[in-house]
């Protein structure tokens, strides 16, 4: 999977799994592994980004906004390393794209 600023995948988080806010952070948890997941900032930015209507390259234009002190490669590879794990730990999927959100 590889992210550029023209991508327009879009992802959907998985609707079984069940989230709450902790200290700054976000837990997931997913009832069809019975396992939970730590969120940092970063990763619940992303997260709640994974609508099925915000592409991937509006999530980095908002991820280099939001995270200003960030270099945009940077931001790129946290986004690109993020939506791989949410989808092989099956937290994400990736859907076609409908109406994307604007950024």
């Amino acid at each position: 999977m590889t992210t550029r600023a023209s991508d327009a995948r879009v992802f959907a988080r998985n609707p079984k799994v069940e989230e709450a806010p902790l200290s700054g952070e976000l837990m997931l948890f997913d009832p069809g592994s019975s396992r939970f997941f730590v969120l940092n900032q970063t990763m619940a930015f992303i997260w709640r980004r994974c609508d099925g209507r915000h592409t991937v390259a509006t999530m980095l234009s908002q991820l280099s906004e939001e995270f200003r002190d960030v270099e945009r490669t940077t931001a790129e590879s946290d986004l690109h390393q993020a939506l791989v794990e949410m989808v092989s730990l099956g937290l994400a999927v990736e859907q076609p794209s409908e109406e994307p959100a604007k950024a």
